[in-house]
């Protein structure tokens, strides 16, 4: 099967190897914590908060306005659709996602307009499809292509893997994170090798090295890992 990559600055394609095993694990934990959601966000916001504001490359500010912006965004769309179509919204530094299918245009161009009236909002990437709503094998399917693209990224040794955002949609994977040139490449080429995965659209907001640097100034993090030398993880606040 041919894996086709479309970004809003980048066409890559290029083979790179996967370890199922990992995949296996990541995946597993991915169905635990959706099993177990609700526990979840509690325990991420009394333990986990300083952990995920610290390895993130957004700002504190950032990641609030996101999380801000989704949960809008999900309860306008809901109140729209009225149980017509199955949407997701991902925010990432103010750059929103909307993937998922709707049974008309008329539907897809409300969304469309209601994302893009909340405030703070920076850019929208309307991905929903016209057409009858996803399977549950479906949507199963997409998050094990999810777990595996996860995998692949913390396997590579040039890619910090916490800096990506990943959204699969119908074998579409979709990235967003701010990250450099190189890394946008690389992320792009080894999400395209990964089986399943029909088409990678990239929706980065692109930074140069210095600037790279300038997020972890003042901090023991190491936001990615030189070439030839082995991974690394960021120290914990």
């Amino acid at each position: 099967m041919t894996h086709r990559t479309e970004t809003l600055r980048t066409h890559v394609g290029a083979k790179s190897r996967f370890s199922l095993p990992r995949a296996g694990l990541v995946l597993m934990a991915a169905i635990a914590a959706t099993q177990l959601q609700g526990c979840f966000v509690l325990g991420a916001a009394a333990v986990g908060g300083t952990a995920m504001v610290a390895t993130d490359r957004r700002t504190a500010g950032a990641q609030l306005e996101d999380q801000t912006i989704q949960v809008k965004a999900a309860t306008q769309i809901s109140n729209a659709l009225r149980g017509n179509g199955n949407v997701s919204v991902n925010s990432y530094n103010q750059q929103v996602l909307i993937t998922g299918q709707v049974p008309t245009e008329a539907y897809k161009q409300q969304i469309q307009q209601i994302v893009s009236s909340i405030a703070n909002v920076k850019a929208v990437a309307n991905e929903v499809v016209v057409g009858p709503n996803s399977t549950l094998g479906e949507e199963a399917n997409d998050t094990y292509i999810t777990s595996k693209v996860r995998a692949s990224f913390i396997d590579d040794k040039q890619l910090y893997s916490q800096a990506f955002k990943i959204t699969t949609s119908a074998g579409i994977v979709y990235l967003q994170g701010i990250v450099t040139q190189d890394e946008a490449d690389q992320a792009a080429a080894v999400a395209s090798a990964v089986s399943g995965v029909q088409k990678v659209v990239t929706l980065f907001d692109i930074i140069t090295p210095d600037q790279l640097q300038g997020i972890y100034s003042n901090t023991s993090q190491t936001p990615v890992t030189p070439a030839g030398s082995a991974p690394t993880t960021p120290a914990k606040p």
